[in-house]
């Protein structure tokens, strides 16, 4: 089935003088157009081409040889090229401009501005839209995501924990700061790892391999220091709520105990029903 949105291989069922009529499945037959005619004279009949469907109507399905910047379901950072008092468009790399209604702008946006957006298909019409309310499109919340699992990220804005950032096209996630080892660039790409899905399904992301064993340093370290400051003891222990756990020390539960267990065994710590303590 051929996908709206999306670069499918389609076959050539004809050609005539610059153009190619291609099986578009359901769609029917769709006309496109070559400008490079030595590419449209080397290219046979009943051969296979990637092309990109789109709708330019309700009811007209264009096809084009141009890769756009993202595809359907994805996030891509593009710049705003129009603004009109129904929305913004975008170059996304096509003939025709991405449309991004008002009421799918997080902020609204400026001609010659930067924004990371994600790109979608009208449940009505079929169309191709772009929103920067991605938190409408994408999952805060994961089940199918593992502690190590190795993701695709993109960085999406700074906060004052520090950096959410989009997973795999399909979640957000926080990278807090003292996880990141450098700055972060809006809309930058990287490879990234899931650091911890938390208590409520929240999750928690690392830039490198190594941040894990530098985050699990200096979470030891400041749960001795918050020892040392409250005069030997702390009435935080693995029995304490999640809530009070995240406020004192920005992580999960699981993390906490996980680190209790550490300096446990380097007998660093005594952990009693109430209270924790220096040895």
């Amino acid at each position: 089935m051929a996908e709206l949105g999306k670069i499918n291989k389609l076959k050539i069922i004809s050609k005539s003088k610059n153009h190619f009529v291609l099986d578009g499945e359901q769609h029917g037959d769709l006309w496109l157009k070559i400008k490079d005619i030595d590419f449209f004279e080397r290219t046979q009949k009943n051969s296979l081409i990637q092309v990109f469907l789109y709708k330019v109507t309700d009811n007209e399905v264009a096809v084009t040889i141009d890769k756009p910047k993202a595809e359907a379901n994805q996030c891509a950072l593009l710049k705003v090229v129009k603004i009109s008092e129904h929305g913004a468009f975008l170059d996304i790399g096509l003939p025709k401009d991405l449309f991004v209604p008002i009421n799918q702008q997080r902020k609204r946006l400026r001609k010659d501005s930067h924004c990371l957006a994600y790109i979608y298909l009208d449940k009505k019409t079929g169309r191709l839209l772009g929103s920067t309310k991605l938190n409408r499109h994408l999952m805060e919340e994961s089940d199918e995501l593992e502690s190590g699992q190795q993701v695709s990220l993109q960085i999406w804005e700074k906060t004052d924990l520090g950096y959410k950032a989009v997973i795999d096209d399909k979640f957000i996630g926080l990278i807090f700061k003292q996880d990141a080892y450098r700055s972060l660039s809006f809309g930058e790409k990287l490879t990234g790892f899931i650091k911890n899905i938390r208590e409520d399904k929240k999750i928690d992301l690392l830039i490198s391999k190594k941040a894990n064993t530098e985050s699990n340093y200096e979470l030891d370290k400041n749960i001795l220091n918050a020892v040392n400051v409250s005069g030997g003891t702390l009435n935080i222990t693995d029995k304490t709520s999640p809530e009070e756990i995240y406020k004192k020390f920005s992580v999960s539960k699981k993390q906490y105990k996980q680190a209790l267990g550490r300096l446990y065994k380097k007998r660093l710590i005594k952990i009693e029903s109430e209270r924790i303590s220096l040895i």
